[in-house]
């Protein structure tokens, strides 16, 4: 009988120790420029490589991506990091140079003009 009561314990504690921690994941939309079906393979792998990253998903058609991330664990700049990282432009975060001209021909999307410090 200690062993049910332990184990029902343990169980309880884990549903709530998810719970609370699904009450951290945080959802946001923001641009990402970008081309094609590759674009969107790569955008993703890089925003889901960072740890705390619940879900990424880039549509080419709007270049808008949507993350679902634990924000105890990462926080929104990191993704975008590794979204440039990978040679991809967001609405905040400029890929250098060398990661954009590592990109497949078809991925190199007319990039905007860098924005110019005040």
């Amino acid at each position: 009988m200690k062993h049910v009561s332990l184990i029902l314990t343990v169980l309880v504690m884990s549903v709530l120790h998810l719970s609370a921690m699904d009450g951290n994941v945080k959802t946001d939309t923001f641009k990402v420029y970008g081309n094609c079906g590759m674009c969107k393979n790569t955008i993703e792998k890089a925003a889901k490589s960072v740890d705390g990253v619940k879900s990424a998903s880039w549509d080419v058609e709007t270049d808008m991506i949507i993350v679902s991330y634990n924000s105890t664990v990462v926080a929104l700049d990191d993704i975008k990091k590794a979204i440039a990282a990978s040679g991809y432009d967001s609405d905040s975060h400029r890929a250098t140079d060398a990661a954009y001209n590592k990109l497949h021909g078809c991925c190199q999307y007319d990039r905007p003009a860098p924005k110019k410090l005040e």
